[in-house]
């Protein structure tokens, strides 16, 4: 072989080597920076009225039922009302996720030692049992939680639950707040977990009534009650 052959050779492999050399850094630095990219990307997360993964357990209480009308106006009675309110609550917490048991799902009455049983086997993490006032004075009007605690057995437990739910449950619609209240009642007293009555507006007042004859009313009342209910529970952790 001739010396400028050899020369024009030499040449080009170290030229090659050095096209191969500077490609490979770059294939190499590419690599690194697209690495980066991948362990950098945020991950997303699906929003819910939930503060984590977790999902409640929440028993759900219609008032009355069966020979028991409760209290009643004309044609309308309170163990009908509390039914639809209570259906309605159930179906919006299970599209958010949660487990919801009913002490009864249609009309017939249950005794109230059996829905403290049925509450306490279930292993929930609230009991919310849902009726409608009425009184002889027809001015009396809008909605009350009632809360009760034996020898202060889950005292705080019980009132920040009445509060947080009676305060969401009058947000729309022009319902009035009575606040919550401290009662004796047999239904609040066999539930070993935190729970409330929500006395959903007077029967006997016609403001209350005609919000209560209104099934659209009734379903954004299941849903600020049933917001009431995730808000508590977010808010304390069981």
């Amino acid at each position: 072989m001739r010396i400028d052959s050899r020369k024009k050779l030499m040449f080009s492999c170290i030229f090659l080597i050095l096209i191969m050399f500077i490609f490979g850094k770059n294939i190499k630095i590419l690599n690194q920076v697209s690495s980066m990219k991948v362990a950098a990307s945020p991950v997303v997360k699906m929003s819910n009225n939930h503060s984590s993964s977790k999902k409640y357990r929440i028993v759900l209480d219609p008032g009355h039922g069966g020979i028991d009308r409760g209290t009643s106006y004309g044609n309308m009675n309170e163990k009908d009302l509390t039914l639809k309110i209570a259906k309605y609550a159930e179906s919006y917490l299970k599209s958010q996720g949660d487990v919801v048991f009913l002490t009864r799902d249609k009309d017939k009455l249950v005794p109230l030692k059996e829905i403290g049983n049925k509450t306490n086997s279930y292993h929930a993490d609230v009991f919310v049992s849902i009726h409608v006032n009425s009184l002889n004075d027809k001015n009396f009007n809008g909605i009350t939680a009632l809360y009760y605690d034996v020898n202060g057995y889950q005292k705080s437990e019980r009132i920040r639950l009445a509060k947080t739910i009676e305060s969401q449950a009058v947000k729309n619609d022009g319902w009035e707040s009575r606040g919550i209240r401290r009662q004796n009642l047999a239904v609040l007293r066999y539930s070993k977990i935190p729970g409330v009555l929500m006395e959903c507006g007077f029967i006997t007042n016609d403001e209350d009534r005609k919000r209560l004859s209104n099934d659209d009313v009734l379903k954004r009342l299941a849903k600020n009650i049933s917001d009431g209910i995730i808000k508590y529970l977010n808010e304390n952790p069981q």
